[in-house]
């Protein structure tokens, strides 16, 4: 009995029983308890294949030299098989250190073309050391017919082949990456999200998904919104009466500007005399989003503007190029004396007052000018009457950091001050004129009765107050995040690094 049991202990205790047992166990443990862990997965890897090679040096099975020819054959399987496990492990763990340097330097979807060559390039040389080192094979005669089937796949397979050599140099001079916004030819744009072999996909606008083959990304003009900046720059034109002096023109429409708050301010917008005739004086106007995505809601926001800014200076649009519609000529200019009521017309804030209504409290209205520099209203008092600004740019400032921080701008047609008029509470914003501005206002207790008997209109007060509020909140969070503390960006900095490497504590 002892015996057998030492025969048994000295078999199950083999060198290459001991090999096998720790790749098996290195093997499991990398891919079910580290898989989202790659240094310590990549250390595993390394811990594994070391005690896999000294266990078979010690069996006497050296992987860079062929196996001798012996009897009996089950020798001669059990030793190749090692061998050539080994290779395949050693280039296992090659690919692993490049997959980790890859994913640790960029981002890994990033990289996963690259990642998937570089694993391609190293199994295949392994597949050569195997057949050289562990069957002592010449691959000089192997490596002539894989070229002459190469050339038969080449010609078999063209298009797709086009397409993965130019994924392997779209990949390597990298025109765009995962996450940029492009532009091809044809029109089509849209996002990255991934470079794969054969073609890359692209997140269009529509929310559909692209599929773009390599060569023809590689053959066509691709222009990268998000490089070098995520800014991207748009032209609107706008024509104008061509009674308007072009110097009067060109400065409503800077206004207008202005008073976008979805534009950047800087590289600043301009505005361009493109042509002046009999038929209109055509301006163009240029300017900046922050994305790409942002360009609709921007240029929607300055057409708007423009309408509004030239309304307030009456000053009217022109018919489109081509048109044979001509403008009539203009009427006398209106009376100040019925800006009150026009105003309660045209505003939709009052849309529910009957006639009578505009007219008995057209009396009301109070106007006022301001120059640029004047503050309105300040923070935290309660406004005495709800004003309504018909020319001019207004902005709207709140507290932060002991200084005032632009939340938004207001333009003709907006009104302010509706929180105390409704509810008695205190301002929020401190109200700054940008430029010289005109402001019809209405007292408080010449109002409240018909905030009182007209809900809507309170209604509507209310859905302008909230709106406001929270672009407040939104603009003051940005600026807390971008103004946070270096200790606090380096606690942050650390605990990505601690979720990237799986570090606890």
């Amino acid at each position: 009995m002892n015996a057998d049991l030492a025969y048994l202990i000295s078999r199950v205790a083999h060198p290459l029983v001991v090999a096998a047992s720790i790749l098996v166990a290195g093997f499991l443990v990398t891919r079910l308890a580290l898989r989202d862990r790659p240094i310590r997965q990549l250390l595993c890897q390394l811990a594994t294949i070391a005690g896999f090679t000294v266990m078979l040096l010690v069996a006497g099975v050296i992987p860079f030299e062929p196996t001798p020819v012996m009897d009996p054959n089950i020798t001669y399987v059990v030793t190749s098989a090692f061998k050539i496990v080994w290779w395949l492990a050693a280039s296992w763990l090659l690919a692993g250190i490049v997959r980790t340097i890859l994913v640790f330097k960029r981002r890994p979807v990033e990289t996963q073309f690259l990642q998937d060559l570089c694993a391609g390039v190293i199994y295949g040389s392994a597949v050569m050391g195997i057949i050289a080192n562990v069957f002592d094979m010449a691959i000089s005669g192997l490596l002539a017919a894989s070229g002459v089937i190469a050339i038969v796949l080449g010609l078999a397979l063209q298009s797709t082949l086009g397409d993965v050599f130019s994924g392997v140099v779209l990949n390597i001079s990298k025109p765009y990456r995962p996450g940029d916004w492009v532009i091809l030819d044809g029109g089509l744009e849209g996002r990255v999200i991934e470079t794969n072999w054969r073609a890359t996909q692209i997140l269009t606008d529509t929310n559909d998904v692209a599929f773009v083959p390599n060569s023809t990304i590689a053959k066509s003009t691709v222009r990268n919104a998000s490089q070098p900046t995520g800014s991207h720059g748009l032209k609107v034109v706008v024509r104008l009466d061509p009674a308007v002096a072009p110097s009067g023109g060109v400065a409503v429409l800077e206004t207008a500007m202005l008073n976008c708050n979805r534009i950047l301010r800087v590289p600043a917008a301009t505005v361009l005399v493109r042509s002046l005739d009999a038929v209109a004086l055509e301006c163009e106007l240029a300017f900046f989003v922050p994305l790409i995505e942002q360009g609709p809601d921007a240029q929607n926001e300055v057409f708007d503007l423009v309408y509004r800014h030239c309304a307030s200076a009456s000053i009217r649009l022109a018919p489109p190029s081509g048109s044979t519609f001509a403008l009539p000529p203009r009427g006398a200019l209106p009376d100040l004396t019925d800006a009150p009521k026009r105003l309660l017309q045209r505003l939709p804030v009052f849309a529910s007052l009957s006639d009578n209504e505009r007219v008995a409290l057209a009396p009301m209205v109070k106007r006022r000018t301001f120059k640029a520099g004047d503050v309105l209203v300040e923070q935290g008092i309660v406004a005495p009457a709800l004003f309504i600004l018909t020319s001019g740019v207004l902005a709207a400032l709140q507290r932060h950091g002991g200084g005032d921080i632009e939340v938004l701008r207001l333009a003709p047609g907006d009104c302010f001050g509706q929180a105390s008029v409704m509810t008695g509470a205190a301002t929020i914003f401190k109200v700054k004129a940008l430029t010289r501005a005109v402001v019809y206002e209405i007292a408080k207790d010449d109002i409240a009765p018909i905030l009182k008997e007209r809900p809507a209109i309170a209604g509507e007060l209310s859905q302008i107050m909230m709106k406001r509020e929270a672009a407040g909140k939104a603009r003051l969070g940005a600026l807390v995040r971008r103004d946070a503390r270096p200790e606090d960006m380096r606690a942050r900095i650390a605990g990505r690094i601690k979720v990237l490497f799986g570090l606890s504590g």
